[in-house]
């Protein structure tokens, strides 16, 4: 029903999930797992992402070795181990999503603690 009195509610805190939302990250893990999977003379479709979607990153990668076929030839943990050390060297190209940087200005100007959870190293930084 929201708030009867008009007034707006405070915000006293902001956690945010960098990878997708601040950092436009996720053309990268696109790009990476089209590179696995040309090595097997596959291709990584939206029918595969979208299945991918939403899960832990084991159970993705496990999605993915299982649905193209590659399982025999590289395991849901290595297709990670390799994923990552692919992901790092494109990470620190990355750019600020549309309007990231206006939004943690005008946060930091207001005071308001600023916090990043991201799985890609299995926890939160602050």
């Amino acid at each position: 029903m929201g708030d009867v009195s008009g007034k707006r509610p405070t915000i006293t805190h902001v956690i945010f999930d960098m990878d997708g939302l601040l950092l436009d990250t996720e053309k990268f893990y696109t790009e990476v797992q089209e590179t696995i999977l040309a090595r097997f003379n596959k291709t990584f479709d939206w029918s595969l992402k979208a299945k991918m979607m939403g899960m832990k990153a084991i159970e993705a990668a496990r999605v993915f070795v299982e649905e193209t076929g590659i399982s025999d030839s590289l395991s849901a943990e290595d297709f990670l181990v390799e994923r990552e050390s692919m992901l790092q060297s494109l990470f620190p190209t990355s750019e600020l999503m549309p309007g990231a940087s206006r939004l943690i200005e005008h946060l930091h100007a207001k005071g308001v603690p600023i916090c990043l959870a991201t799985e890609a190293t299995g926890g939160i930084l602050s």
